[in-house]
């Protein structure tokens, strides 16, 4: 059809395109209804290109294109190569095996997957008439611009991360405007970013920011803290400016053959400016301006905004920054959590700029020899529609191949269509999912989303979780945290979170021992048990990639919820887990999956099982430790305890570790009201008393001898910082330690990542992936 188009074809101004794989996954498509985009203008559309700053980087980020474009490999190649002597190692580490979020690496690979990305589209015939970038965009700008050359910019780039880095600070994003955050800035705190008339940041000393957060949750004003621990664009910057402008003067700089707005002034760069050391300098120093720049770029171009880079975030500011005048955007590339594949998405993007009216966005397809496979076809399509005047009385006859229509979700609503998504739809049932439904469909400004649809396939960013969870709780809806969400991004994921659904075994609330995941399905469940805080809500990363007719539940530390006593010693613990197990599956065969602690208790109750004549036909454990030999410690425990709850409220830990575990505590309540932790401090309190118990009786798992296969997953990336001295679950050779214990195959998955990021996207999806190949074979 793209040869057609090209070749045979005129163009005309209402498009549609749709990509797909196959002949029924495209007739699904032209049959479902597609986002809107307004008819061709009678001029050709002008085209942005809009490049994100940090924070939207992930691991895997464009593998898929790396693997199957020849363009984006090649840029990402010589990239990698010209950056290997600052950065001592292959960026392509970062990009596909491992990724320490805010480091240097990290925003590296952001940059070269945005360049990489720019110039594969311009390849394929989409060249930029406008440039905007958000901060560390701007210099991806420059480059595609000629200000700046790829192989001069990028060392320059590396150096002014590490020394953003090496400043220190914080960051927050809060969803409010500018003139609203102003008048609460005092000390110690600058405005780093306006980025739309409701969202901005703030940066700068650590301290000030947490009275600023403290502040923030007394006035009901949703924040995000960045995981960034710096603070760009503040006056936390000025001690390393003068370096910094000392590596800028290594750069020959260029007046730009494409025309960029840049975020000093929220207006078109002029050639003085782009060509001026001093200005490079302000831009790491001052405001970032991009609402102002988006508009100075919507005035002069009305042009089409493409986002180049993961996920959408610069095109939903640019959206709510353009209220009113519905500009044409597209992405390019996947979420972090969403599950497209990467050419497809790519594909999705050229047809919406195809539809747009870019007529270069079109693929070039090889034609066959003129007359060789053709079929003439009308230039329209012919509507079987009877238009005779029937006698009255009379019934019209059913034509053949007709069917009613149905309305297209989202239809009369004056929301957007559900766009198409690798997840079948499946509507609410219950008003309990209506309701949920119905507010994500506000949230989004998306109709018709199903209870199973992915929150970011359907556009939906870790802020927008933290409104949305607050519109959940003003509506008395739901309470639940934003974590909850980001966790089970789905709707049923979400009502799971907040409680057991109704009829299901496990008592209410998400803290209850028996917690179902997914307790529907026609296989046998897997039962999935708790790490060392006793929670098990991680694990329902587990299931986009084990399949909609896998049931798994997950098993929580007795005490949590308040209706029992923690367990007093290893054996209550496993015989009530086993009683658990048995509520829901009275007999074997069995399948158990540990992480952490959560594994040495897996095997514990696997023996146990097999001791008693039952088969269990999996068992695998995710990096978990070898609990016998290790003495009880209260005080190794403690810092432990005050760990585990860091990492779940998402608090950083000090260079001396986490602070004591009331302070902790404090801190959870803090950030739960914000809506950004996913406990509150009551129930923080319940996990640390639960926790202590927990690493009391761990020396008391002697591990007997298990006859079967084992799948065993390692963390590869954790180096034991002295205040973790004491933690197990950092210790090396955890696989080894359990071979002795496993009479079977062992199979051991390297994961490429820390013990604490196992149930992160992208280890859980490595670790999914081979617990969903290893449950097939089985018949139920």
């Amino acid at each position: 059809m793209a040869g057609a188009l090209r070749a045979d074809r005129p163009a005309l101004r209402h498009r549609l395109t749709v990509s797909a794989s196959s002949v029924p996954e495209a007739v699904e498509a032209l049959r479902a209804a597609a986002p809107a985009v307004p008819p061709v203008p009678d001029e050709p559309p002008k085209v942005a290109f809009l490049l994100p700053g940090g924070g939207t980087q992930y691991v895997g980020m464009g593998s898929g294109l790396y693997r199957e474009n020849d363009v984006y490999r090649d840029t990402v190649d010589r990239c990698s190569a010209i950056l290997r002597p600052a950065l001592g190692s292959d960026l392509r580490t970062a990009l596909f095996e491992e990724m320490e979020p805010g480091s240097t690496a990290a925003f590296l690979a952001l940059f070269v997957t945005e360049y990489a990305l720019a110039r594969t589209l311009m390849e394929d015939g989409v060249r930029p008439d406008a440039l905007i970038g958000h901060s560390l965009g701007e210099y991806t700008a420059a480059c595609l611009a000629g200000v700046m050359e790829i192989d001069e910019a990028l060392p320059v780039v590396a150096e002014r991360i590490r020394l953003i880095a090496s400043s220190g600070g914080a960051t927050v994003g809060i969803a409010a405007s500018a003139d609203t955050v102003l008048p609460l800035l005092g000390e110690g705190l600058s405005l780093a970013a306006v980025n739309s008339p409701v969202a901005c940041t703030v940066a700068g000393d650590t301290g000030a920011v947490g009275r600023l957060e403290a502040e923030l949750t007394r006035r009901d004003v949703p924040f995000r803290r960045l995981r960034m621990p710096a603070a760009a664009h503040s006056h936390v910057l000025d001690p390393i400016l003068e370096s910094f402008a000392g590596h800028l003067g290594t750069l020959t700089l260029r007046p730009p053959r494409i025309p960029y707005v840049t975020n000093v002034t929220g207006d078109w760069a002029t050639d003085a400016q782009a060509t001026e050391v001093g200005h490079w300098v302000d831009h790491t120093r001052r405001t970032v301006r991009f609402a102002d720049g988006i508009t100075a770029l919507w005035e002069r171009e009305r042009p089409v905004l493409v986002e180049i880079g993961p996920g959408d975030s610069l095109t939903k500011l640019a959206r709510a920054q353009l209220d009113g005048e519905g500009p044409v955007t597209v992405t390019t590339m996947r979420h972090a959590k969403a599950q497209a594949a990467d050419g497809f998405v790519l594909a999705e993007a050229l047809g919406r700029l195809w539809s747009a009216g870019v007529d270069a966005a079109l693929p070039h397809v090889p034609r066959p020899p003129r007359g060789a496979g053709q079929v003439p076809l009308p230039g329209y399509a012919f509507e079987r529609h009877r238009h005779w005047i029937d006698a009255p009385g009379a019934c019209a006859p059913q034509e053949s191949g007709t069917r009613p229509e149905a309305p297209a979700p989202g239809g009369g609503t004056g929301l957007a269509p559900r766009p198409r998504l690798a997840t079948a739809h499946v509507a609410p049932s219950t008003p309990r999912e209506r309701a949920v439904a119905d507010l994500w469909e506000e949230s989004l400004g998306i109709g018709g989303i199903g209870v199973h649809d992915n929150f970011f396939d359907l556009g939906g960013d870790s802020m927008r979780a933290v409104l949305l969870v607050g519109r959940l709780r003003q509506k008395g809806v739901l309470d639940v945290p934003a974590a909850s969400l980001l966790a089970a991004p789905t709707v049923a994921g979400l009502l799971a979170a907040d409680g057991p659904a109704q009829g299901a075994v496990a008592g209410p609330g998400t803290l209850a021992p028996l917690l179902p995941l997914r307790p529907e399905g026609g296989r046998r469940p897997l039962f999935c048990v708790h790490p060392g805080a006793g929670v098990s809500w991680r694990y329902s990363g587990l299931l986009p990639h084990l399949g909609t007719d896998q049931p798994v539940f997950g098993l929580q530390a007795a005490g949590l919820d308040g209706a029992g006593q923690p367990a007093g010693d290893a054996r209550e613990m496993v015989e009530g887990y086993l009683d658990l197990v048995r509520t829901v599956q009275p007999s074997g065969p069995y399948r158990l999956l540990g992480w952490s602690y959560g594994g040495f208790v897996a095997h514990a109750m696997a023996c146990a099982l097999q001791e008693r004549g039952e088969e269990v036909e999996l068992l695998a454990l995710l990096d978990a430790p070898l609990p016998q030999e290790s003495a009880h410690d209260p005080g190794t425990a403690e810092r432990q305890v005050a760990g585990v709850l860091s990492r779940v409220a998402g608090l950083p830990a000090g260079a001396d570790g986490p602070p004591a575990v009331e302070d902790v505590l404090d801190r959870v309540g803090e950030a739960h009201a914000a809506g950004s932790s996913p406990v509150s401090r009551d129930e923080a309190a319940s996990i640390a008393a639960v926790m202590r118990n927990n690493l009391r009786i761990a020396p008391e798992f002697t591990p007997s001898l298990f006859h079967g296969d084992v799948l065993f997953f390692s963390a590869t990336r954790d180096l034991v910082p002295a205040a973790d001295a004491g933690d197990l679950s950092l210790a090396a050779g955890k696989a080894d330690s359990w071979r002795p214990y496993v009479r079977g195959a062992f199979e051991d998955h390297a994961v490429p990542c820390g013990h604490y990021d196992m149930t992160e996207p992208g280890p859980i999806a490595r670790i999914g992936e081979v617990v969903a190949k290893a449950l097939r074979p089985a018949s139920g």
